[in-house]
């Protein structure tokens, strides 16, 4: 099912102008530069950082200011659940998307902090979507059986 960006309301003017800063947080160089370009081509999203663990995660969380953190949950040698606890307590109103295959681990994502929690195969419109409608309306987004999403409002 592709999802589509939403066509509800509109926000306001200044809203619907903002550029989303994103931060891609991934233990493999060929995943952030893979989200990096899938994301390149979308004026409404831009990457500003991307990272290879939690320590530096954090540490950019504060100099770059990201809207959004797209992020591997299953990095090498760190815990991605306390990895998102980390980013929403340094900074609360962020939105973490997470990006797995490991359907166990969403409930402790979302619970964790995590606004969404998607599919490693997910296409670039659906990714863009996801990331404009976790900032623009804070939804919780998710990967229900692998063909259907679910909104639900936080």
């Amino acid at each position: 099912m592709a999802l589509e960006a939403p066509h509800v309301d509109t926000p306001p003017a200044e809203e619907a102008t903002d550029v989303i800063r994103a931060m891609v947080i991934d233990s493999r160089e060929a995943m952030r530069e893979g989200l990096r370009s899938m994301l390149g081509g979308d004026e409404r999203i831009t990457v500003i950082g991307a990272v290879s663990g939690p320590a530096e995660a954090v540490r950019r969380l504060q100099e770059l200011s990201p809207d959004i953190v797209v992020m591997d949950i299953s990095m090498p040698g760190a815990e991605g659940i306390e990895t998102i606890k980390r980013l929403k307590k340094a900074r609360p109103s962020i939105g973490i998307l997470v990006l797995s295959d490991d359907r166990k681990s969403l409930v402790p994502a979302i619970r964790a902090g995590a606004a969404g929690f998607l599919s490693r195969d997910i296409s670039r419109s659906e990714l863009a979507a996801a990331i404009q409608l976790v900032y623009l309306w804070r939804l919780v987004l998710f990967d229900v059986d692998g063909s259907a999403f679910a909104l639900v409002k936080v």
